[in-house]
């Protein structure tokens, strides 16, 4: 289902929650995260007052990028500057991305009425469902520290690393992806043998 999944981020606590569920459910799905940072330079006050906003990016970005190495997550990562709505679209369609990962609109509400909100704007011009991460988001997807099944699912082709109780939970109400049903010979044993 989800292979390459673009995270965008601009440091703030909402677009850390959707790089770190980027990377949980990259994890879970064995799927390839890229990291994109887009500087407004001289177009938003907030770049404006930045003392060194490509530093910043490079430092966010080798963040996620270690994270990631940590929880064995593919990532890459790209620093670009333009139109945040047209770039993190653009950014989409060249690599082919299947999902989107944006932290919810931050800042006031005279803002958004004024600038709009840019996670608004990619989820109305991608070509890919965006998921909007709010800061008080828990993280999901996480594999359990001690998996025992690996569940691949027929019908959405997502593969997840599961515990007893979550394998008891997909049999009980199918793939927590797509709705399918996740019959018995979905599951391995991690160790081969299958249950």
């Amino acid at each position: 289902m989800y292979r390459d999944i673009l995270v965008a981020t601009d440091g703030s606590t909402q677009a850390q929650r959707a790089a770190d569920h980027a990377l949980g459910l990259g994890r879970a799905l064995d799927a390839d995260v890229h990291a994109l940072v887009v500087l407004t330079i001289g177009l938003t006050k907030r770049d404006q007052i930045r003392a060194d906003p490509e530093r910043e990016a490079d430092e966010l970005l080798a963040t996620i990028k270690e994270t990631g190495d940590e929880k064995g997550v593919a990532v890459t990562t790209e620093t670009r500057t333009g139109d945040p709505c047209q770039t993190i679209v653009e950014v989409t369609t060249e690599r082919d991305a299947d999902l989107v990962i944006m932290g919810a609109t931050a800042g006031s509400k005279v803002d958004r009425l004024i600038h709009g909100s840019t996670t608004q704007c990619v989820a109305n011009s991608s070509p890919v469902p965006v998921l909007s991460v709010g800061s008080k988001a828990r993280p999901v997807f996480e594999q359990p520290e001690d998996p025992q099944f690996r569940f691949h699912c027929p019908s959405c082709n997502s593969t997840l690393t599961v515990d007893a109780e979550t394998r008891d939970a997909l049999t009980e109400r199918g793939c927590i992806l797509c709705g399918a049903s996740a019959p018995d010979d979905a599951f391995t044993a991690i160790g081969g043998e299958s249950e």
